[in-house]
């Protein structure tokens, strides 16, 4: 586990061990090979680990939520009918349509 790593479910990865840090594993995309970052065993997460990866899922949970009020606050002006076939006419009459 890792604060690095929420928001990520479903990408592959690429683990590495490092047999001399045997409580943490280098986490790479398997398909670019580029490093995404370490990650911690969960059963032998410090508080402190645990605390960051909560403050990083409430961070991305505000986030989304803030997204999701801004795109509901988005008005379309409504096109009718008759105005939607004067353009029409209007480009046929131009010679665009």
């Amino acid at each position: 586990m890792g604060p690095w790593m929420t928001g990520q479910a479903g990408i592959q990865v690429r683990i590495r061990f490092m047999p001399h840090h045997d409580h943490q594993i280098e986490v790479y995309h398997a398909a670019t090979g580029r490093y995404l970052g370490p990650a911690d065993l969960a059963d032998q997460a410090t508080d402190e680990q645990i605390s960051a990866v909560r403050r990083a899922r409430s961070a991305r949970s505000r986030r989304l939520k803030k997204d999701l009020e801004a795109s509901q606050r988005e008005r379309y002006a409504a096109v009718n009918h008759r105005a939607a076939s004067a353009a029409r006419r209007a480009d046929r009459c131009a010679g665009r349509g």
